[in-house]
């Protein structure tokens, strides 16, 4: 369920997320960080309203609109794989007041899928980082139906046993979904049938349908479901295990240490923005990720806060465009 923040009416609830968030606030940020502006932020969102990037962005805006004073709203340009939302915003004017929520497919994964054509955005160079939104596993959920391994272990000597014939289907060709069960694929020496879709949406009828056997999902997406039976879960993609699904093991401690693989999502500002602006979005982004308050909306939908200073934030984007170019490399996944 998507969260619900709506900025008019200010709800109760509301009122006291952003009570928490500005007295948590105000003593980390001062100076010019705090300097008063009443021009709007725009964050920008790749993907429609309702899902799990929107709702970040959503929870994030609150904050930051309590912190600075200053209004915040969220633009949700859907398309192109996000590239509509991204050259909207590489070409915005780079004053502070216009942000792009990203997250592994629109900066890592789309340049390599797009092999003979050139986007229409430069993620390497169009963009400066500005703070984390958060991040949250992919689950490895099977349909009980479709599929009768009630394990890992009986899943993939399942899928051993007949290579070829388990069926997963992903967000489409290229996706962090499809990308991500293909490393499981590799690592685990097995071979799936991959069923492209546009979009979660479709994806997850047909999973509950059972017309495809599994699929890696966001935790927001299928926990109803498998609380209610309908989903079966076996592993999750993050380091350790989550809260919300203590009994499931990691693919990590499963044996994969490569299936590490978060999704996360993080706020980048166009690359022209004077440094006195970006440093108090940073300032600000930095204060909302060690709110308790923030960490809390984040846990109740499965998501940590995800702290990474600008100083660590080159090493760690240079680790995720190698990876995911390699993984575009050895599906042969293209976008043209």
């Amino acid at each position: 369920m998507a969260l619900d923040f709506s900025l008019h009416p200010m709800s109760l609830r509301r009122r006291a997320l952003l009570q928490v968030l500005s007295v948590a606030a105000l003593p980390a940020i001062g100076g010019a960080a705090m300097a008063q502006d009443s021009r709007t932020i725009r964050l920008v969102v790749p993907f429609p309203a309702g899902g799990p990037t929107d709702a970040l962005a959503r929870l994030a805006g609150e904050g930051l609109a309590a912190q600075f004073s200053q209004p915040v709203v969220v633009d949700n340009k859907a398309g192109a794989g996000g590239g509509i939302a991204a050259e909207f915003v590489s070409r915005a004017t780079a004053d502070g007041t216009t942000l792009l929520v990203g997250g592994q497919g629109l900066m890592f994964i789309n340049k390599p899928l797009a092999k003979t054509r050139k986007l229409s955005y430069d993620p390497d160079a169009d963009y400066a980082y500005v703070g984390m939104l958060g991040s949250f596993p992919n689950v490895l959920v099977t349909n009980p139906d479709a599929v009768a391994a009630r394990s890992l272990a009986e899943f993939l000597a399942d899928a051993r046993a007949n290579p070829g014939k388990l069926s997963y289907g992903s967000n489409g060709i290229g996706s962090l979904t499809h990308l991500s069960t293909e490393i499981l694929a590799s690592s685990a020496k097995v071979k799936f049938l991959h069923v492209p879709y546009q979009g979660a949406a479709p994806q997850m009828a047909d999973l509950l349908s059972g017309r495809i056997g599994f699929a890696l999902n966001g935790v927001q997406s299928v926990l109803p479901h498998i609380r209610q039976g309908k989903l079966r879960a076996l592993a999750v993609t993050s380091a350790a295990r989550i809260p919300e699904l203590p009994e499931v093991p990691t693919l990590v401690e499963s044996g994969f240490p490569a299936l590490d693989l978060p999704v996360w999502f993080a706020v980048y500002a166009p690359a022209a923005t004077p440094a006195p602006a970006l440093a108090r979005l940073r300032a600000g982004m930095a204060t909302l990720t060690a709110s308790p308050a923030y960490g809390a909306e984040l846990a109740k939908r499965g998501a940590v806060a995800m702290k990474l200073p600008v100083e660590a934030s080159d090493a760690m984007f240079a680790r995720e465009r190698t990876l995911w170019a390699d993984a575009v490399r050895s599906t042969g996944a293209s976008s043209d």
